[in-house]
């Protein structure tokens, strides 16, 4: 265990710029931090580390119950629920709901295209750029193929 994880306080944390942000969690993990990670995610997980080991640690208990959690949810991600089904390759006439924002949108597929909002596409990626701002494999953004990422 680190001593400035002990010393240190998650007030402090707020208060320090990313160089900084990325030197203490060199400290406090023994690895960089990813490159993509924000200084405001920095903070929050820095904060959780130090408040972590402050309280001295997560028990075993804990660790096992946190797997135990993430394999069941991993395991629930692949099922598809009964009356639903599922479309690798959508044809003419396909409904395609997707949750985004808050909103669940409605995409149909039509003879030359995609529809979405009265508006129509040349694919479901470009509906996903449309619907989210940025570059999106479609078929993978709308669930049709495998590793989906809202």
């Amino acid at each position: 265990m680190s001593a400035a994880g002990d010393q240190l306080d998650v007030s402090q944390i707020e208060q320090l710029e990313a160089a900084e942000l990325r030197s203490l969690w060199k400290q406090l993990k023994g690895v960089h931090p990813p490159k993509t990670f924000t200084a405001r995610l920095m903070r929050v997980a820095l904060a959780w580390e130090v408040q972590v080991r402050q309280s001295g640690g997560e028990s075993t208990k804990v660790r096992r119950g946190w797997r135990k959690a993430t394999r069941d949810r991993s395991k629930r991600s692949g099922e598809i629920p009964l009356g639903i089904t599922a479309v690798s390759d959508p044809t003419e006439g396909t409904r395609i709901l997707k949750k985004w924002g808050g909103t669940t949108h409605e995409v149909f597929v039509a003879e030359k295209g995609v529809m979405w909002k009265g508006d129509s596409y040349s694919s479901l990626s470009a509906v996903a750029r449309a619907m989210t701002g940025t570059n999106r494999n479609g078929p993978k953004f709308f669930g049709l193929r495998g590793g989906t990422k809202s």
